[in-house]
């Protein structure tokens, strides 16, 4: 009685009618090495999961690191963002101040500098009063103008200097600070000189 009372098991008859011992072990083998797979299968998914794990905490954290070390970077990017968004909202107030014409000494001789000059600005007050000064504009554009070298603002780059000049000559009557509010340039819009 001992025999039955003790936990054995039990092997199923094979289907021909007979008990094959072999096949039943093989099967017993087959279903421990199923098992094995499935343990690997697990521990190969659970190292993937940690190490997408990994990867995701040092992406944060590096993430981190770089919001840090570019805060003050940051900063100016946004300060310029908005300089720039404000000046895209601005829109260009120009000012015609007309025809000038100056007469420039030249190799005994006297040559002549005429050119059609308008300003542009973005606040409205400042070129309410460029437009309120035109005549002392005018004035202080063809000194400018009269004192100039012939031969100098025959060349690309001394139009250019003289158009410099013409722009701090323009701030200087309307007494605004360059760097502040003030009239942002002055075009020559026809230049001629004979």
């Amino acid at each position: 009685m001992a025999d039955d009372t003790s936990p054995k098991k039990k092997k199923k008859p094979s289907a021909q009618g007979g008990s094959n011992d072999a096949a039943s072990d093989r099967d017993a083998d087959q279903l421990e090495e199923g098992g094995g797979g499935k343990r690997k299968l697990f521990l190969l998914i659970g190292i993937a999961v940690l190490m997408l794990a990994l990867g995701a905490g040092a992406g944060y954290f590096a993430g981190g690191m770089r919001s840090d070390d570019t805060a003050a970077t940051d900063g100016v990017e946004e300060e310029e963002a908005r300089e720039e968004k404000k000046r895209e909202k601005r829109h260009n107030i120009y000012v015609t101040v007309g025809k000038l014409l100056a007469a420039v000494e030249h190799n005994g001789g006297t040559r002549y500098i005429q050119a059609e000059v308008d300003l542009v600005g973005y606040e409205k007050e400042i070129m309410d009063d460029a437009q309120h000064n035109v005549p002392a504009l005018r004035n202080r554009l063809l000194l400018l103008f009269s004192s100039q070298d012939f031969d100098e603002v025959r060349t690309i780059a001394g139009r250019e200097r003289l158009r410099l000049q013409s722009l701090k000559a323009v701030n200087d009557v309307l007494e605004l600070d360059p760097k502040g509010d003030r009239v942002e340039d002055v075009y020559f819009t026809a230049f001629v000189i004979q």
